[in-house]
């Protein structure tokens, strides 16, 4: 991820990913967690903290993915896969109509809760999820890829949500 100092302008279309690899880095996660959230009883992604988190790690992980599997990646696409999560980020605290100042406070929050989540290896269940979402984007199987991705939704906030009640016993 970024630091704080590169976090992805709101409304600037400068930090854009490529279609081909938004559809593979950033739409399916958005969807996978924005779906999670609704079915938890949010009625925005914004609202849902541990599911904004399993975003971050979803696009995190498919643009590391991504990266790995195209190294003739060129510099200016390399750095908007770094902050691919950020902009997703950012796509969905403006669909929530958030000041600017308000997203930056909120991408600062976001950064720092994925890192102590890593830190802690609490979201790590996920992984092998994510991975095999990306083998199934490879294989063109959408819906398959889809499934994997929401399990690993699923995990990644089962798992915080384990974590937070065991750090307020």
């Amino acid at each position: 991820m970024t630091d704080r100092t590169s976090y992805p302008s709101p409304g600037s279309n400068e930090n854009e990913l490529p279609p081909e690899a938004y559809h593979r880095v950033v739409g399916p996660p958005l969807k996978a967690a924005a779906e999670t959230a609704a079915r938890r009883g949010n009625k925005t992604l914004f609202e849902d903290m541990p599911a904004m988190l399993s975003l971050v790690d979803m696009v995190t992980r498919l643009a590391d993915l991504y990266r790995q599997h195209d190294p003739d990646l060129d510099d200016e696409k390399a750095q908007l896969l770094e902050g691919a999560a950020m902009s997703a980020c950012v796509m969905v605290f403006q669909n929530s109509e958030l000041p600017e100042e308000a997203i930056n406070d909120c991408l600062g929050a976001l950064q720092a809760a994925y890192r102590q989540l890593n830190e802690q290896a609490v979201i790590d269940l996920a992984t092998p999820h994510i991975a095999m979402a990306w083998s199934h984007m490879e294989d063109e199987q959408r819906e398959q890829a889809q499934k994997c991705l929401t399990e690993a939704c699923e995990k990644t906030i089962a798992a915080i949500e384990v974590w937070e009640a065991n750090r307020e016993q």
